[in-house]
């Protein structure tokens, strides 16, 4: 599987490679929700079923298709230790709308566990940054989701 893996991010996702751009800002979107799921260093089974849900809804995808997306974003995610490259491919690739979305997404990780900590209230600051969101914008996001999620 892990050649799997690698075959796909080399062939479809690596930065500079011909592959398709949509299945990059998969990736870049997964890792960024995997940061945000990653950011109070406690990776719970709650935020791994969200991102599941998330991921597999938004992108049209199967469970073994959102697992294996996953593992290539996640993999990225950590050999890369930066962010930026993730955030300026959402940032370049989308619509302002499409950001929204991204930015409602990783509340909804964030708050997958009914707990706002610290680092990830710092983390999507940073990602408001990042992505060019105002901080209305990603404050009334913010509200949204918690109002969803009964918080």
């Amino acid at each position: 599987m892990l050649n799997s893996l690698k075959s796909f991010f080399q062939d479809k996702v690596a930065p500079g490679q011909t592959g398709d751009d949509a299945d990059r800002l998969q990736v870049a979107t997964c890792a960024l929700l995997l940061e945000a799921a990653h950011a109070d260093d406690v990776f719970s089974a709650a935020e791994l079923k969200t991102i599941m849900a998330l991921v597999g809804r938004r992108f049209n995808l199967t469970d073994e298709q959102t697992t294996e997306l996953l593992h290539v974003a996640d993999a990225e995610r950590q050999r890369s230790g930066d962010l930026y490259q993730f955030a300026r491919l959402v940032n370049e690739s989308f619509s302002r709308e499409r950001k929204l979305a991204v930015v409602e997404l990783l509340w909804q990780v964030v708050y997958s566990d009914g707990v706002l900590e610290a680092h990830e209230d710092a983390l999507m600051h940073k990602m408001g940054t990042l992505l060019g969101i105002r901080h209305e914008e990603l404050m009334a996001l913010k509200l949204r989701v918690k109002r969803e999620k009964g918080l």
